[in-house]
């Protein structure tokens, strides 16, 4: 092979390890990204008494509505199986956070 054919392979490698990876990120650890973001969230709203635990699942209720009338990509990534959440834990704040937003229409 010549140099030319080297750079042509590297940089069609490197365009397609992009995409693969851009792709990968979106469907998996950008949804991580985005719940772990509104746990801590909702978790310091909570330990700073801005926010009641009892009223997290409404809170949850409220943004899931707002997300999923404006930003519905965003709130696609906060979709869980109702199998899930019926396993949600009632003393974790985030949990009840994702069955309120789970529930918002």
């Amino acid at each position: 092979m010549n140099k030319k054919h080297i750079i042509l392979s590297a940089i069609i490698g490197l365009l397609l390890g992009g995409l693969v990876g851009a792709f990968g990120y979106a469907k998996t650890a950008a949804k991580y990204d985005a719940i772990s973001t509104a746990c801590v969230m909702v978790n310091q709203a909570v330990e700073n008494k801005l926010l009641a635990p009892e009223q997290i699942k409404q809170y949850g209720e409220l943004t899931g509505t707002a997300l999923k009338k404006n930003y519905p990509a965003v709130a696609a990534k906060f979709t869980f199986s109702q199998e899930a959440l019926n396993k949600a834990s009632d003393a974790s704040n985030c949990s009840q956070f994702l069955v309120g937003f789970n529930s918002a229409k």
